[in-house]
């Protein structure tokens, strides 16, 4: 662990016409994950379930292991549900974790900006 703290992890619920979009800010690591966590189960235990649930991660800088976990565990919870869990112009650094670890096989990925609602 650092003794340089990161950036605090933010997670707001957008709804768009097309479903739930999760607008992440900050660094996703083992500090921060349970406030991620808790809003994934606020968004995926819903009756009836979303079709599809965009994460928006273009403003997380940095994103460890248990970030990754976090995703691949929501991906799995949202999966068991009928829902898509899509994650939405992911930041550089995400991308490159996607890839090192092989997990952007796994995700469904979209460079382009969630839909506003209007």
């Amino acid at each position: 662990m650092s003794d340089t703290p990161g950036r605090e992890i933010a997670a707001v619920v957008r709804e768009t016409g097309t479903g739930p979009v999760i607008e992440v800010s900050g660094d996703l690591d083992i500090d921060q994950v349970d406030v991620l966590h808790a809003v994934f189960n606020q968004v995926l235990l819903r009756t009836p379930a979303p079709s599809v649930v965009l994460v928006d991660l273009w403003a997380v800088p940095f994103c460890d292991s248990s970030g990754l976990n976090e995703l691949l565990r929501a991906r799995l919870q949202a999966e068991q549900r009928g829902t898509l869990l899509a994650l939405a112009r992911p930041s550089r650094q995400v991308v490159r974790l996607l890839d090192v670890t092989g997990t952007d096989q796994v995700f469904e990925v979209t460079e382009g900006p969630p839909a506003r609602s209007a």
